[in-house]
């Protein structure tokens, strides 16, 4: 029996340190454990001020201030980074901001440390036209949409034209129905036809002196002989287009193709898109122009077209405002 008793106790010695080790492991642990928990909430979990906001792939024509606008009307205290009351409320409120178009996504990202930052990944609606109305002239999107930000007359010529002098965006006048609330579809089958020629010019060379997209007489509602849709140039002329893209009734004109290809040449002949004269008709297979070249103005002209392009002419002539 004693032999026993010896070899028991031999056995409690020998595991006491590992019992003394495990109990010195777990009080560790546990101090780790609550250090952590205490960084966690401090510095990670409850960020001091507010958060930073940024717009993931920025479009190329956004400029910094309205990125920053955009920004601005995002929520962003917050108590915790798993908050995701905050990243719900945010994506909300950029579905009510007329910029934009859909919301993808709105998620917490490390900037100068863990979850400071709220990066916003939206589709956002690019100005594509300025439509005049009574005073103003307001932005809208390729669906018609209209943007938020208006110009009066005077500050058309620097929008228009961009700080490397080339075409920036155009204008659409003679539209028949007035503006709506912004961030809400502009209606008209006439802003539409301007809307999709306005589209189809974006980016040709040979339509840079294009200045605005007359659409007065869409349907035939002014006179059913006259051109539908008629841009004018920044030289006070004009270039007579026709039918819009989606007509049924091409069969009247050449099409939208040849059109295209009929200004790159004259662009390519005269040096202008108006090949020099007051105004080109480029509806049929023999393009017809004035002849001799006349400096008295078609008797159709509009004057608000009119008007438009001798201000973007004076400004190309001055450079843009900067």
């Amino acid at each position: 029996m004693a032999r026993v008793k010896t070899t028991r106790s031999g056995g409690l010695r020998r595991a006491l340190p590992h019992v003394v080790g495990a109990l010195f492991f777990l009080a560790a642990l546990t101090v780790v454990t609550i250090f952590t928990k205490r960084f966690v909430d401090q510095r990670v979990a409850q960020p001091t001020g507010p958060l930073s906001v940024m717009i993931k792939d920025k479009p190329p024509w956004m400029s910094d201030f309205l990125a920053e606008q955009i920004a601005a009307t995002v929520p962003r205290n917050s108590s915790s980074s798993f908050d995701r009351d905050l990243l719900v409320a945010a994506a909300d409120k950029l579905r009510e901001n007329p910029w934009v178009n859909s919301v993808r996504q709105v998620r917490r990202v490390y900037g100068q440390r863990p979850g400071d930052t709220l990066e916003i990944d939206c589709d956002f609606r690019a100005p594509i036209a300025l439509v005049e109305w009574g005073k103003y002239y307001w932005l809208v999107d390729g669906d018609g949409v209209k943007l938020p930000e208006q110009f009066t007359a005077s500050q058309v010529p620097g929008i228009v034209i961009g700080r490397d002098s080339r075409m920036n965006i155009r204008i659409i006048d003679g539209v028949r129905q007035p503006p709506p609330d912004t961030g809400r579809r502009w209606a008209g089958q006439d802003l539409a036809a301007g809307l999709g020629v306005a589209k189809m010019l974006y980016g040709k060379p040979f339509a840079e002196e294009v200045v605005t997209i007359n659409v007065a007489n869409f349907a035939g509602r002014v006179d059913q002989r006259e051109a539908q849709i008629v841009f004018w140039t920044k030289y006070a002329t004009q270039v007579r287009w026709g039918r819009p893209l989606d007509a049924k009734d091409f069969f009247a004109e050449v099409p939208a193709s040849q059109k295209l290809d009929e200004m790159a040449s004259i662009v390519r002949q005269y040096g202008r898109v108006d090949a020099g004269r007051p105004w080109i008709d480029i509806r049929y297979d023999k393009i017809m122009y004035p002849t001799p070249p006349s400096p008295t103005a078609p008797p159709t002209a509009p004057d608000a077209s009119a008007s438009h392009a001798a201000a973007i002419n004076a400004s190309t002539m001055i450079g843009p405002d900067r």
